[in-house]
C-alpha cells in the first residue's frame, strides 16, 4: 500500500482567503499586528527579564507610499521554524510543541494569517534572527507557492521584519493614510507601543494604557473614551467583568430609546486586537440600551477571526456580563433616583424585557413600569395597591370597553403594548392579585338588566333591530347602562374581531385570495360573538322602543350601528359609512315620524 501527501493549490488558498474567509485585504494589517504582537509575547515567555530591560514594540516603515514593513523585536524564527511554520498552512509557532493545542497567551491560532498578505502585495519578504540563534535568515514567499530561504551576513537585531510591496490595484492598502487609519481600527488598544515612520515623521500611533486598567474609578475618562471610540454621547457608562473567558471592559448606556428588535453592535477585542465592530451575541438579548467595549483574553476566534465560537463560555461570559448591567442598575435605583428615573424614561421598553427574563429584575423594575388604564397612566406600584381586581385586554378590545369602564369609574389595562400582559400576569402570581383578561371576565357584569316593563316594551324595536341588522351578523340585546348619553355599546370578543379583520380582507382581495381566507375563517365562524347593546338608560333609545313605524326604526338603527362603530374605533366595511349616509338620506326625504 502506498501512502500519498495532499497537495495544496496555494493560489486557489489564496483566493478562499480573499473571496469567502476575509471580508476584506485590510485585515493583513491585524495579522501583522497580531504576529509581530505574539513574537514579543513569546519572547517575554523565553525570557522573563524581556520587557523590563527592553520594551517589546512594534515599528511600521512606509516608503514611496508603495512599500511597508513591520518590524518587531519579538521571539524571532530559527532556520527550521522558517520551514516548519511559513512554509506549512495550517501549520502555527503558537502550538504547544507536545499536545499540539494553541497556548492561550497568543492571539494568532490557524497558521494562515500570512496569506492575507499576498492579497495586497506578489512577494512576502521576511528578515528574521531567532533569540536562540546569532544568525538572520530573508525568507521571500511567492504566491505560486515557491519560497527561497538564504543566511544573511550582516548582523541583524533579534526579531522579524516582513516587508511587502503593493500590487496593482492595491496601492491604497499601504498607503500612510490607510495603514495609520487600519492600525488604530485594529491596535487601538494593544499594549505593545505602535511606532510609524512615514520617512518624516515618527508617531506612536496607540496610547499608552488601556482605558479600563487605571480610568475604571474615573467615570468621566470612560466616558470620553467611548465618545471618541463610537462618536456619540452617552448617557452613562458602567466597567464590565467576567472571570471565565478572562473578559474586561465598558458598557455605555445610550441617551435614546431603541427598538426591542435592534441588535447593538459591539466593539470586541481579542488579547487587546480588535476582532470586530460589529460585535453580537456578547451581551444577553436584553441588554439593547448599551454599546460596549469589550477585549478578552480567553474566548475561542472563528477562523475569520471576526467572532466567537458560540460555545458554554461564550454562554458564561454573557450571563456574568449582564449580571455587572443589572447590578450597577440595582445600585442606581437605590443610589441614584434622579438617574434611575431618567434611564427608565429612556428604556423603558427594554426594561420589560428585561423584566420578563430575570425574577431578580422583575422585582427590581416591576413597581417602576407604567401600564395604560382606563384611570390614566399607573405604574406597578400604584396597581399593587389599588385594591381593585387587575382586568386587561388587548388594544382593540380596550378601544371598545374603556368608554365603559371609564364612565363607570372602573379600572381596566391596555396590554395591547409590548410585554404588558406578560408583566401584568407575573404581577398577579408573584403578589397574589386578582388578574384576568377580559375574556374570562363576563363583559354582561357592566351592563344592567332592564325591568319587566322596560323589557316588554322593547320587544318591537329589538324585533326591528334584528331585522335591520341581520346582513351584519350580530345579536342584538336591551341593556341599561353607564354613561347614559351613550346609545348602544358594540362588543366583539376576539374570534369575532379576527372575522370581522378577514372578511374586510375578502371585501378588496382577488378570487384566489378570499377563497383562502373564507376557508380559514370558516375555522371561527361557530366561536365567534358579536352583540349591540342598546341603552335604556339614553334619551334616544327611550324614544326610539316607543315607536310604531318599523321602516323608519330600521333607518335609524342602522345610523346607530355604524356610529358605534365609529365610537369603537373599527374600520367600516362593505360601505356600512355610505349605508348610514343613504339612511340619513332616507330619513330626511321622508320625514321624521313622532310617534308617542
Amino acid at each position: 500500500m502506498e501512502n500519498y501527501r495532499f497537495q495544496v493549490n496555494l493560489g486557489g488558498m489564496i483566493e478562499i482567503l480573499s473571496d469567502h474567509l476575509y471580508s476584506s485585504p485590510d485585515v493583513y494589517i491585524r495579522e501583522l499586528l497580531q504576529n509581530g504582537v505574539d513574537a514579543i509575547v513569546a519572547r517575554e515567555k523565553a525570557e522573563p527579564g524581556f520587557v523590563g530591560s527592553e520594551q517589546g514594540r512594534i515599528l511600521v516603515d512606509i516608503k514611496n507610499m508603495r512599500k511597508l514593513s513591520f518590524r518587531d523585536n519579538g521571539i524571532g524564527l530559527t532556520r527550521d521554524e522558517i520551514h516548519r511554520f511559513l512554509a506549512v498552512i495550517g501549520e502555527s509557532s503558537k502550538r504547544d510543541l507536545e499536545s499540539g493545542k494553541i497556548l492561550s497567551d497568543y492571539i494568532g491560532r490557524f497558521g494562515i494569517g500570512l496569506l492575507s498578505c499576498f492579497m495586497v502585495s506578489d512577494e512576502i519578504r521576511i528578515r528574521t534572527r531567532s533569540i536562540h540563534d546569532a544568525k538572520g535568515y530573508e525568507w521571500i514567499g511567492k504566491p505560486d507557492g515557491t519560497y527561497e530561504l538564504n543566511a544573511l551576513e550582516e548582523e541583524i537585531p533579534c526579531g522579524t521584519e516582513i516587508s511587502l510591496t503593493a500590487k496593482e490595484g492595491a496601492e491604497r492598502f499601504l498607503s500612510c493614510e490607510t495603514v495609520e487609519e487600519l492600525i488604530l481600527h485594529y491596535g487601538l488598544i494593544l499594549p505593545y507601543p505602535i511606532l510609524m515612520n512615514d520617512g518624516q515623521n515618527k508617531k506612536r500611533l496607540n496610547p499608552v494604557t488601556l482605558p479600563w486598567n487605571e480610568a475604571q474609578n474615573d467615570k468621566s475618562a470612560l466616558m470620553l473614551f467611548g465618545q471618541m471610540m463610537f462618536k456619540e454621547q452617552f448617557l452613562d457608562c458602567v466597567p464590565l467583568r467576567s472571570t471565565t473567558g478572562s473578559v474586561e471592559g465598558v458598557a455605555y448606556f445610550l441617551p435614546y430609546s431603541v427598538q426591542a428588535s435592534v441588535k447593538q453592535k459591539h466593539m470586541v477585542y481579542l488579547k487587546n486586537m480588535l476582532l470586530t465592530e460589529n460585535g453580537e451575541g456578547i451581551l444577553p438579548d436584553w441588554a439593547i440600551f448599551v454599546r460596549c467595549i469589550i477585549n478578552a483574553k480567553d474566548l475561542r476566534p472563528t477562523a475569520s477571526r471576526e467572532g466567537f465560537y458560540l460555545d458554554d463560555d461564550l454562554r458564561e461570559v454573557k450571563a456574568e456580563l449582564g449580571e455587572c448591567i443589572a447590578s450597577y442598575l440595582k445600585a442606581m435605583a437605590k443610589r441614584n433616583k434622579e438617574g434611575f428615573r431618567q434611564f427608565m424614561d429612556i428604556h423603558e421598553l427594554a426594561v420589560r424585557s428585561m423584566a420578563i427574563a430575570d425574577d431578580e429584575l422583575f422585582h427590581l423594575f416591576i413597581d417602576e413600569l407604567t401600564f395604560v388604564t382606563t384611570k390614566g397612566e399607573m405604574t406597578g406600584l400604584e396597581l399593587r395597591l389599588s385594591n381593585e381586581p387587575l382586568r386587561f385586554c388587548g388594544m382593540r378590545e380596550y378601544r371598545q370597553l374603556s368608554q365603559i369602564f371609564v364612565s363607570q369609574g372602573q379600572l381596566l389595562i391596555n396590554c395591547g403594548y409590548v410585554y404588558s400582559q406578560d408583566l401584568l400576569k407575573r404581577m398577579g402570581d408573584c403578589f397574589g392579585l386578582d388578574v384576568q383578561s377580559v375574556d374570562s371576565y363576563d363583559v354582561e357584569e357592566l351592563l344592567h338588566e332592564v325591568n319587566l316593563e322596560e323589557a316588554e316594551l322593547a320587544v318591537p324595536f329589538l324585533r326591528a333591530a334584528e331585522k335591520a341588522l341581520a346582513e351584519y351578523d350580530c345579536a342584538v340585546e336591551m341593556k341599561q347602562f353607564i354613561p347614559a348619553n351613550l346609545p348602544a355599546f358594540y362588543y366583539l370578543d376576539q374570534n369575532a374581531l379576527l372575522c370581522r379583520d378577514i372578511a374586510q380582507a375578502m371585501d378588496t382581495g382577488n378570487d384566489v385570495f378570499v377563497g383562502m381566507l373564507g376557508n380559514f375563517m370558516q375555522e371561527f365562524e361557530d366561536k365567534k360573538a358579536s352583540t349591540i347593546y342598546f341603552n335604556m338608560r339614553n334619551p334616544l333609545i327611550r324614544k326610539l322602543v316607543k315607536k310604531s313605524d318599523e321602516a323608519s326604526l330600521k333607518d335609524i338603527i342602522v345610523i346607530i350601528y355604524v356610529q358605534t362603530l365609529l365610537i369603537g374605533g373599527f374600520t367600516l366595511r362593505n360601505n356600512e359609512l355610505g349605508i348610514m349616509n343613504n339612511k340619513l338620506l332616507a330619513l330626511l326625504e321622508g320625514g321624521l315620524c313622532d310617534d308617542e
